[in-house]
């Protein structure tokens, strides 16, 4: 029977932040970062995809609506709505961007990804 100690474990790499477990801590502004820049670009992509569907969910009721008054009312609010949300979502884009600007941060990480870098303070 083998016995295992911790340092026969290796350790567990997040896909999203690769190599984590590896950083030394002077690392750290560049690992949160990186944490920044992907619940941000997670939540916009998200955002987009949910307005996305609800715009293809209004020209659905719209279509189907039958010439219904009402029907045809909630399509078109629903469109509205979805097309209102995309605009926001790309404001908050363009604002979270004009901030990174303003504060001299950079968005761009290796390998052209998206990665927010934060200045050190250390050495």
């Amino acid at each position: 029977m083998k016995i295992f100690l911790a340092e026969d474990i290796p350790p567990i790499n997040n896909p999203v932040l690769p190599n984590i477990a590896n950083k030394k801590s002077g690392d750290a502004p560049t690992v949160f970062g990186n944490i920044i820049a992907v619940i941000v670009g997670t939540m916009l992509i998200i955002a987009t995809l949910l307005a996305l569907f609800q715009l293809l969910q209004g020209g659905f009721e719209w279509i189907t609506s039958g010439g219904d008054k009402t029907g045809l009312e909630n399509a078109q609010h629903r469109i509205t709505n979805a097309l209102v949300g995309l605009l926001i979502v790309f404001a908050a884009w363009a604002f979270y961007l004009v901030i990174l600007q303003i504060l001299g941060l950079s968005l761009v990480g290796e390998n052209g990804a998206f990665s927010l870098i934060l200045p050190s303070l250390g050495k």
